[in-house]
This record gives C-alpha cells, sequence and structure tokens, in this order.
C-alpha cells in the first residue's frame, strides 16, 4: 500500500475536531461498506482512512 501525504490547514483546535470528525464519519463509511462486501480494494481503502485518523487522532486505534 502506498502512503499518501495528508496535507491540512487547521488553525485552532475547533478545526483539529472538525477534522476529526469529517474522518471518524470517512472512516464508518468505508468501513461499512467492508463489512458489507469484504472487497480486498475496500479493506485497503479502510486501512487508509484509519490511518488517516491515527495522524489526527493518536488515540485512535483498529486492527482489521
Amino acid at each position: 500500500m502506498k502512503t499518501p501525504y495528508l496535507i491540512l490547514k487547521i488553525q485552532d483546535e475547533e478545526d483539529l475536531r472538525e477534522e476529526i470528525q469529517k474522518k471518524q464519519d470517512e472512516f464508518l463509511d468505508v468501513y461499512s461498506l467492508y463489512i458489507s462486501t469484504r472487497c480486498s480494494w475496500v479493506r485497503e481503502e479502510v486501512r487508509l482512512k484509519a490511518y488517516e485518523l491515527r495522524l489526527l487522532n493518536p488515540g485512535f486505534s483498529f486492527q482489521i
């Protein structure tokens, strides 16, 4: 899996909270798709979204 760059402009804590919420929503959408399809390419997307979320929130952990 190629690791993409994640570039964000976060000005304050509110921006960070909003970005974390956005990434959580994206992660849950992709994870839900993976649960229903079990496609390998969707699984890679789940891993990518988990990685992006972990960058924003070091307390987040996920194993698939």
